[in-house]
């Protein structure tokens, strides 16, 4: 059976079983999978800005009226003006500077990368995912990445500086959890709560339930004790116990 996380000064510790070591390595390698194939998903076409078609043939009359008034549009190209014209020349000035982007189809990755702004018309809601949804995915990412460096030994040891990541990781597994299950009310969850024997995995539902239980419970205890290192008037601080009990 797992223990819960508890503080030492290596990190705060936590006793995993073999089964539950994999089965926890799984989830979170599934929220990186997920955010991948959704990185793959909004990448733009492969096309090379820039090629050596939009740029002046070596040795060709340059064009007056595009260059106006400088070097250049008399026929005396400078290295300068080349580098210039050579970096502009792929560009599309026609194009629209407002990119949009759709939410994802899936409901799991749709709570892994929510809006930004949920309460917005449609056409802002685009224009912030644009904008926002890269960066999230890339924390998103580090974080997975980094516990899974956590998650390679029953003996899980998460730095003391990494704690809040390893938080936030475990919180999108139980986001991915959540929407396969249908979280969506109060009773929703009291509903998966109430699965808390193993002996009821009979089917992919209740282990899943099992599973969003031990991801929860695992990161509360995770939560408890770095609330417990908050200093406070007349307790022990961690510099003076090794280990909380």
């Amino acid at each position: 059976m797992a223990q819960r996380f508890r503080w030492t000064r290596r990190g705060y510790v936590a006793e995993l079983e073999d089964a539950e070591l994999r089965l926890l390595r799984g989830l979170v390698k599934d929220v990186v999978t997920l955010l991948e194939n959704r990185q793959d998903e909004v990448a733009p076409p492969g096309s090379d800005a820039g090629t050596a078609e939009d740029a002046p043939e070596a040795g060709a009359e340059p064009v007056a009226d595009a260059r106006p008034g400088d070097a250049v549009g008399r026929g005396e190209e400078t290295p300068h003006d080349a580098a210039f014209w050579a970096l502009v020349g792929g560009l599309d000035l026609a194009a629209d500077p407002v990119a949009e982007r759709s939410a994802p189809e899936d409901p799991a990755v749709a709570r892994l990368l929510p809006d930004a702004m949920p309460h917005a018309e449609p056409a802002e809601r685009a224009r912030q995912r644009a904008l926002t949804e890269d960066a999230l995915t890339a924390a998103k990412l580090a974080d997975a990445r980094r516990a899974l460096e956590a998650l390679r030994s029953v003996r899980v040891t998460v730095p003391h500086e990494h704690a809040v990541s390893f938080g936030r990781a475990l919180n999108d597994v139980r986001l991915v959890l959540a929407a396969r299950l249908g979280i969506e009310t109060e009773q929703d969850a009291a509903r998966v709560h109430a699965v808390d024997d193993w002996r009821d995995a009979q089917d992919v539902e209740a282990t899943m339930a099992l599973l969003y239980n031990f991801t929860t419970w695992l990161q509360e205890t995770l939560m408890a004790e770095m609330l417990s290192e908050l200093p406070l008037e007349g307790a022990a601080g961690p510099d003076e116990e090794e280990e909380r009990a």
